[in-house]
């Protein structure tokens, strides 16, 4: 009886496990695809018009580009895409972008009709909510797909959407049934090896004229337990995973070789102690035992120190393991480096603040550290100076010589400008279009004009040819400047509009000029 409830317990465990493994892996997929989604600029997205004449466009072009950035961070990913309903309310999406190369058999160009399921693009549009699907079969194979919405100014512009391999999803589903069958075989083994030794105590006490019969068969029997601990224990020593095996009192009574790998400490130097996460930080072993009481699990990313002082992220997990009367034999806790994650993330974050076209900050980037510098000039009671560029008559240019050549010109002033600002706190980024901005911290209206003119040189000396500016013939810009000393009584953007209202000026004067 004993034998059966352990296996009907290593059924019900191994099925836990593999449950919490598909949810984890859902959880992960959607926080995955919110997050890059958040990455998006979703004014952008805003801006395409879900047709073919979107193609080649800079601002398509741009939403690729971050679609092809999250696709490369993410190599599980196989689609990467923006659809849109073809009509409020209707039942049919087109694609506005995709990470596929146009070149690709597998790519959809702005404007294509969805013809694949459309149930979950429909539940995601219509509720708002993250999704994750079930399988999916298309023209395309058989896959999962992890959907977000994207709205900008309160209504919805597009789902961003991840598919990832059907067998993929398979495979990462299958490690944690993986990982109960072998706790369960461990448990079992150790069951079946105590249920061995009673029967042939038993045996011995009934039959003791056959005593070194059964003693053979009991050393024969122990020699096949053993085999299957060993069989159990080559398993945890080589999975990936690190894993700790704890005693109901929290201390370490196994560890494996992947968790001396990550932590740096070897077995003999953690033995009979509390994991160290737990002693630098009580109030973690406190929610850990909160959790466990309360649902035997309990899952958390924490920050971990090695030996040498180095702190890295990690997934962590705890189940607990009980008797047959409910009591707490083992806490058995994996652990996941989450170091490659974090670096992804942050790239992603770099990608989001970085101008596709130009390589400079963008907006975001621009709008934060104004914000930054603002908060910094209160405090410190300095003053802080903007200036806005614009290139003369660059639609012109665009006429002239095609938005190709446009593209080029944009990323030539740009470098020029970026060359132009000192390399401490100042910042130039693309504010949109041909338009340019400078945050100057520390500068007072003399020292900004400086910086201004010597950057608007600097862009006339390119001697990039402009038949369409007639007054000199080649690419110049005209610039804005504005200084103040910031306090709690404005905002940031009130800066920015005296710039721009200074840069006004210097195209109503004539071009080619700086004020302020």
């Amino acid at each position: 009886m004993l034998l059966a409830a352990a296996v009907l317990a290593a059924f019900w465990f191994v099925g836990q496990l593999s449950s919490f493994g598909e949810s984890l892996e859902h959880r992960h997929g959607v926080a995955v695809v919110s997050t890059a989604a958040a990455l998006l600029d979703a004014g952008e997205i805003a801006a395409l018009r879900g047709d073919a004449s979107d193609a080649g466009t800079p601002v398509h072009e741009a939403v690729r580009s971050r679609l092809i950035a999250v696709r490369s961070a993410n190599p599980e990913f196989r689609f990467v895409y923006l659809m849109r309903p073809q009509a409020p309310g209707s039942d049919r999406f087109v694609f506005l972008a995709d990470a596929e190369d146009p070149g690709s058999p597998d790519y959809s160009a702005p404007g294509d009709v969805y013809d694949g399921p459309s149930g979950y693009l429909r539940q995601t549009a219509s509720t708002g909510d993250p999704q994750f699907s079930e399988a999916i079969e298309d023209q395309w194979g058989t896959w999962v797909s992890a959907l977000t919405p994207i709205h900008h100014d309160g209504r919805l512009v597009a789902v961003l959407g991840v598919d990832i391999a059907h067998q993929e999803w398979l495979d990462a589903q299958a490690r944690y049934r993986g990982m109960g069958l072998v706790i369960s075989a461990l448990v079992l083994s150790l069951i079946a090896l105590f249920l061995v030794g009673l029967q042939l105590q038993r045996r011995a006490g009934n039959r003791l004229s056959a005593l070194g019969h059964q003693l053979a068969d009991r050393l024969h029997e122990l020699d096949r337990a053993q085999e299957g601990l060993r069989l159990a224990d080559v398993v945890v020593r080589h999975t990936s995973e690190a894993i700790m095996v704890l005693d109901p009192q929290m201390r370490i009574r196994r560890v494996n070789p992947a968790y001396e790998k990550l932590t740096g400490r070897r077995e003999a130097d953690v033995l009979g102690g509390m994991p160290p996460a737990f002693r630098h930080d009580p109030a973690l072993h406190k929610r850990v035992m909160a959790a466990v009481s309360a649902g035997d699990h309990w899952q958390e990313e924490v920050w971990a120190t090695r030996d040498d002082g180095s702190r890295y992220p990690v997934g962590a997990l705890a189940e607990v393991v009980r008797d047959d009367d409910g009591r707490i034999e083992h806490f058995i806790v994996v652990l996941q480096d989450l170091s490659t994650q974090k670096e992804i993330e942050d790239r992603l974050r770099e990608l989001s603040a970085t101008d596709g076209l130009t390589r400079i900050p963008n907006r975001r980037a621009f709008d934060d550290g104004l914000a930054r510098e603002w908060e910094r000039g209160i405090r410190q009671q300095s003053q802080l100076s903007v200036i806005m560029a614009d290139i003369d008559f660059f639609k012109r240019y665009n006429d002239q010589y095609g938005h190709v050549a446009g593209d080029t010109c944009l990323q030539q002033v740009a470098a020029a400008l970026k060359a132009g600002i000192r390399q401490g706190g100042d910042l130039v980024a693309r504010y949109g279009g041909e338009e340019f901005a400078v945050i100057l911290p520390g500068a007072d209206p003399a020292a900004a004009r400086a910086v201004a003119e010597a950057l608007r040189r600097r862009v006339e000396e390119l001697a990039l040819p402009h038949d369409g500016n007639d007054a000199v013939g080649v690419v110049t810009i005209s610039l804005g400047v504005a200084t103040v000393t910031p306090s709690h009584d404005a905002a940031p953007t009130t800066l920015v509009e005296k710039a721009d209202q200074q840069l006004y000026r210097a195209k109503a004067g004539g071009r080619n000029r700086v004020e302020g």
